[in-house]
């Protein structure tokens, strides 16, 4: 483990136990609020701002019709679950006192552009991914059994893998030419 990797666990393990600590104490402090605001910037380029400081751009492959200036949408879920997965693996490790060294993780997964372009009346072909495939790589000094822990722990606990496993309520308002619109209601 390197110097660089000693010391970001030891600011993970202060930043994770001072939320532990406060959540402990208030249950509402916990309860974190999320905000994105994405903008369209023309063909399949999506300009995102997250939290004011950060932009995040957002495009297709030219097999697709973009540009390819960044990742798709389907390919951030991939990285979103690699990710969270990652972070929940540096936070519990951190807090446990456990030696991290290595942790890498490769996702795949399947879509059929049949069912996203509605070029099929087949209710099998989701929009969507099929199914999600990823092997983790993990390096540690710790005895085994507590990397199993931990595994087990962060499977169990990894926001973006629950939100993906799990039925997520998702509710939505749109405005069409600044009325609303209510794509579920019977047109006349």
């Amino acid at each position: 483990m390197t110097k660089e990797n000693v010391e970001s666990l030891e600011n993970v393990k202060v930043a994770v136990q001072s939320i532990i600590d406060r959540a402990n104490k208030d249950p509402e402090y916990g309860k974190f609020k999320y905000y994105v605001n994405t903008h369209w910037e023309g063909g399949t380029l999506c300009k995102n701002q997250i939290r004011r400081e950060h932009k995040l751009l957002v495009d297709e492959p030219p097999a697709f019709g973009g540009t390819d200036m960044s990742a798709s949408p389907v390919e951030l879920i991939l990285a979103a679950l690699g990710s969270c997965q990652q972070i929940m693996f540096a936070a519990l490790a951190a807090v446990r006192g456990i030696p991290l060294e290595e942790c890498d993780i490769t996702l795949k997964a399947k879509l059929d552009v049949r069912g996203l372009l509605g070029l099929t009346d087949d209710k099998g072909i989701s929009p969507g991914f099929s199914g999600i495939n990823y092997e983790t790589h993990i390096k540690s000094s710790a005895p085994r059994e507590l990397i199993e822990s931990l595994v087990k722990d962060v499977e169990s606990q990894c926001p973006v893998m629950d939100m993906l496993t799990r039925t997520v309520q998702v509710d939505g308002s749109i405005k069409v030419n600044d009325k609303e619109f209510d794509p579920n209601a019977n047109s006349s």
